[in-house]
């Protein structure tokens, strides 16, 4: 039997011994028939603990020597020492914020500057104009003309004649070309006209075309017609023609929702650049070069090289030749197949991702990954992992943290596998079968934990997290959750709530029965729970949903007790007993039956007009923090066969539920910690728009004004192939 090491440094020193030490301490005592005590390893572990720890001190002393990689404690020290202003309420704009103090204020008042601030600081997609160049200008004689190769390098224009010279892009002309159409189109690099902007989550080369034709979409960041000037006070809908005026147009928040995966072949994906390829140190590396999610839909085989993936789905086959090697971050495949053999290499390397089968003959290594199926393995190494299948011949290696089924073929000789896990007898594995969420058919939402899910596994893992690909969560890469053939989906949580759902978007109607549940960041068209009332050996009543960050359509809960913190009901909530806090109750609240709720609190919230809330605690005078003004939600620009809608985005869609920034300050800002009010309350929406104004604001020309736009074009990308300019 093989030592189990707690310490890394007690392992590497006791590996660094010369094996005739090694041997002579796993066979101490074999001489009398008894196993071997390893006394030296456990002396080494011993002082492993405290050099771990000595280790880490010094290698946090060192990341905190810099703003880029310090803790966020220190951030007001270092904003101290260069005179800096944090305004960002986001972690990355706080360090970029100071990292990038010094730069900004040698270019303080350039518009790369200001693009590079709103970036920063708010964590979003920012498209900078001069509100003097949106003004028109009488023209002057004489005045010079930049020539218009240096400008755009597509435009070839003789300026003897007249309906050519007019397209000179740097004529101060104010009366739109009727005959051409103006708008962002798809550009090659190396146009001095282009820029390079994130549409959607995909980065993309594009250039303004015919600047002084029709705007295709007013009001937008790729209008750059002329207008009069306007007087009124800036906000996002007016007051943008000035000369005193910096436009910034940003995408609107998508909220909850993720963008739609992009479904690709191989190929396709290869030749929309959506897949960056390169070759590192003899690697060749294939990585996701967008914020998107990509679906490679056909099967794959790659070449006989050591390859690597990173942030790239598959529907279907990946397949490496014998000779090759693959090394997996970050994704999900249907089916991996890996036919090189070695016994001493790892010819499969896989971190976060999530397989349906997986087969390899050679050595394979997987640290929080999920096998839903089927894994055909001879030599595993594995940490924090799940496998519903493994199918092979006494397999050697090492399996730690990790669920594995009873029935296994591992080897029984403790020297050729070693086990570790959180059970009493850690030299046993995890076999409990796992409970995941029933009626799902995609990867991820098949291997979703229920909450009737054993605490051996959404504990199990090394650090007492969850096994599996999901062991680093789900935060910013939700996962939807489709129900049953019916459209519905049923929940039956313990007691005590067991495994939380977090960073869920259920698409079907939900109903609990059974005990309490927990909710994290998740959205749900309607909720309904059936539990009844229960109390604590205390006397106290328990709640029967506790949901944070959440967003519901309706919300249902006859019987128990329900708490929300940070919370958007979009419709009505009917809630016997409620507790609520920063939440925003569009509709009606009631008991279910037409009444106001018998008991509870609501507090820092958005109430309804007609809700007098007696027994939630709800005053009417000045110490009421509570607001009664009407919520305003973002609104998009839809096509719906051939017909435009401009309507606030409904369940499914981006942008459900996100304030629009007209929205009344008691609610943006009404929260208790200064935030808005509602399920994006984490995501501080308002908070990032007020902190790129104010740090614009500090650094641009005295008596501009920056103005921040929500422009929904620029969640789309800019078309392929040029519009026609004759």
């Amino acid at each position: 039997m093989r030592y189990a090491f707690d310490s890394r440094l007690g392992e590497q020193f006791y590996q660094l011994l010369p094996e005739v030490y090694r041997t002579r301490d796993k066979k101490a005592r074999q001489a009398g028939g008894g196993s071997g005590t390893e006394d030296l390893a456990k002396y080494l572990d011993a002082h492993g603990h405290l050099l771990d720890l000595i280790h880490a001190t010094l290698e946090q002393q060192l990341r905190d020597a810099l703003p880029e990689s310090s803790q966020d404690w220190l951030l007001p020290y270092f904003a101290q020492l260069l005179a800096a202003n944090i305004v960002s309420p986001d972690s990355r704009g706080k360090h970029a914020e100071i990292a990038h103090a010094v730069s900004w204020r040698q270019r303080k008042g350039t518009l790369k500057c200001a693009e590079e601030i709103a970036e920063a600081v708010g964590q979003m997609e920012v498209e900078i104009q001069e509100g003097w160049k949106r003004v028109a200008m009488t023209p002057r004689i004489g005045m010079p003309l930049i020539p218009a190769k240096a400008w755009d390098a597509t435009l070839d224009i003789d300026m003897t004649v007249p309906s050519e010279a007019t397209r000179h892009p740097t004529l101060p002309a104010a009366m739109v070309d009727l005959r051409r159409p103006s708008r962002a189109v798809d550009a090659l690099s190396t146009n001095p006209a282009a820029r390079i902007s994130s549409f959607g989550g995909v980065k993309q080369t594009w250039r303004q075309a015919n600047l002084h034709g029709v705007p295709c979409f007013p009001g937008s960041f790729d209008d750059v017609s002329r207008r009069t000037v306007d007087i009124r006070t800036p906000n996002s809908g007016k007051g943008h023609y000035h000369h005193k005026r910096l436009l910034a147009y940003t995408p609107p928040p998508t909220g909850l929702f993720p963008f739609d995966p992009l479904i690709r072949t191989w190929d396709e994906a290869l030749q929309e650049n959506f897949i960056e390829v390169k070759h590192e140190s003899g690697v060749l590396i294939y990585s996701n070069r967008t914020d998107r999610i990509i679906e490679i839909t056909d099967k794959v085989t790659l070449e006989k090289k050591q390859c690597r993936i990173e942030g790239i789905n598959f529907q279907s086959e990946l397949e490496i030749p014998e000779g090759g090697k693959l090394e997996l971050f970050g994704s999900k495949v249907k089916e991996v197949s890996v036919n090189t053999f070695s016994t001493d290499e790892f010819v499969l390397t896989a971190t976060d991702c999530l397989f349906d089968e997986l087969s390899s003959k050679g050595r394979v290594k997987l640290d929080s990954c999920t096998v839903l199926v089927m894994a055909y393995l001879n030599t595993l190494e594995a940490i924090d992992c799940i496998f519903m299948g493994i199918e092979g011949t006494e397999i050697t290696g090492e399996i730690a943290y990790s669920r594995i089924p009873e029935n296994a073929q591992i080897s029984s000789d403790r020297k050729k596998m070693f086990i570790k896990s959180n059970l009493q007898d850690d030299t046993q594995p995890v076999t409990e079968h796992p409970q995941f969420i029933s009626g799902q058919s995609s990867l991820a939402s098949r291997a979703v934990l229920s909450p009737q899910t054993s605490k051996s596994i959404y504990e199990g893992a090394s650090d007492q997290g969850e096994m599996g690909y999901y062991h680093r969560g789900r935060r910013n890469r939700p996962v939807h959750i489709t129900g049953d053939s019916t459209g519905n989906l049923s929940l039956t949580p313990p007691t005590d709530g067991g495994y939380s759902l977090e960073d869920l978007i259920f698409n079907a109607d939900v109903t609990v029965t059974g005990g309490k549940l927990v909710l994290i960041r998740s959205v749900a068209p309607s909720l309904i729970l059936n539990t009844e009332l229960s109390y604590d050996g205390k006397g106290n009543v328990m709640p029967s949903l506790e949901a944070t960050d959440c967003l519901f359509g309706n919300l249902t809960v006859a019987k128990g007790l329900t708490r929300l913190e940070y919370c958007t009901v979009m419709d009505k909530a009917d809630c016997k007993h409620l507790q609520a806090s920063d939440c925003i109750f569009t509709g009606n609240v009631t008991d279910g039956a037409g009444n106001e709720p018998e008991s509870g609190c609501v507090r820092y919230s958005r109430i309804p007009e007609g809700l007098i809330g007696s027994a939630l605690n709800v005053h009417t005078g000045r110490t009421d923090t509570n607001t009664r003004e009407t919520p305003v939600f973002i609104k998009f620009d839809y096509c719906n066969g051939g017909t435009h809608e401009h309507r606030m985005a409904v369940f499914g869609e981006s942008g459900y539920g996100v304030l629009n920034p007209v929205t009344s300050d008691a609610i943006r800002f009404g929260a208790e910690d200064g935030g808005e009010m509602g399920a994006y309350h984490h995501k501080c929406y308002s908070l990032k728009a007020e902190a790129v104004l104010d740090k614009m604001r500090e650094f641009l020309p005295v008596g501009i004004e920056p103005v921040l736009i929500q422009d929904t074009r620029l969640l789309r990308v800019p078309p392929e192939h040029p519009i026609s300019e004759e």
